[in-house]
Parts: C-alpha cells; structure tokens; sequence
C-alpha cells in the first residue's frame, strides 16, 4: 500500500516538473516576450505616458460627395486641446472646405494654458466640402494632447490622410 502512494507522489512531482519546465520554455519564447511588451504598452500604468502614437490617433472616411468624417481616437486618461485642432486641404485647387463640424468639448482648467476646451473622449468631426468631389482627397490633420495623470503634453502632430475619389 505505502509503495502505491510512493509510486503516486513520484508520479504528481514528474507532472510538476514537466508543467515548470513548459511554462519557463513558453514564457521565454520571443513571440511571447515581444507580445508581453506589446501587452504593456497597451496596458500601461496610468502613471507612464504612452507614446503618442498610442495616446492619439486620427482617420478618414468619406461619408458621401460632400462630407467627410475625421475619427478621433483619444486613449483614456489623455486628452486634445480644442484651439490646437485643425484640418486644412492639400493640393485640391477646385475645392474647399465649407464647414467643420465638431462635438461638444469639456473645460478643464489647466496649469499653463487656463480655462482650456478640450477633448476627452474619441469623437468624429465631419467636414463638409464644396466644389469638384469626385476625385480623391488629401486631408491635414493638426492636433496637440496631453496625458492627464503627470500633466505631460505632447508636441503638435500632424497627420496628412488620403480619402479615395467619389463614385
């Protein structure tokens, strides 16, 4: 009977040692280290800045011939200043841009700037255009945010966004 329970207790620690000895093999693995960054960047603690590419971020769609919506991603716990928000044409001499239409902003009351309009949450802006929309459309996207926590802001970016012709 006592060499049955040996023989069990043997058994257990060998299954043990090949489970450790598999979790130390998988956790080492590049794809799972190279993934875990990615991992913690993405889940980062509130008190580190991301880089700006993960705390903003701005794309085009076009919704019909004469608008296009712009999406704004703002990561939580970041925001855009309002005032440094602008979109501007490139290279489309037969047309312009009529009205920009943009959602309700918060005020935050900030250090450096004051009273300040800001937005906290990812939001769509539409522009409405006039003149010859069927051909394709390059679009400028200026911004600057901040990250809350730290009060940390980043430099002015700008994104230049291509939207496909009209059909």
């Amino acid at each position: 009977m006592q060499q049955r329970y040996l023989f069990r207790l043997v058994r257990i620690s060998y299954c043990l040692l090949v489970l450790a000895v598999m979790a130390a093999a998988f956790l080492s693995s590049p794809v799972i280290a190279q993934n875990a960054g990615l991992l913690g960047e993405l889940t980062s603690k509130a008190d580190e800045p991301v880089p700006p590419e993960l705390a903003f971020s701005v794309t085009a769609r076009r919704l019909d011939a004469t608008r296009i919506a712009l999406d704004y991603f703002i990561r939580p716990g970041y925001y855009l200043y309002r005032d440094r928000l602008s979109i501007a044409m490139q290279g489309t001499p037969k047309m312009r841009i009529v009205k920009i239409d943009w959602p309700a902003t918060v005020i935050k009351e900030d250090k450096v700037f004051g009273k300040s309009q800001v937005f906290k949450k990812s939001f769509v802006a539409t522009v409405t255009l006039e003149g010859n929309t069927k051909n394709p459309i390059t679009l400028t996207a200026n911004y600057q945010g901040c990250f809350e926590a730290v009060g940390i802001c980043y430099p002015p970016e700008t994104k230049t966004l291509k939207v496909a012709a009209n059909r």
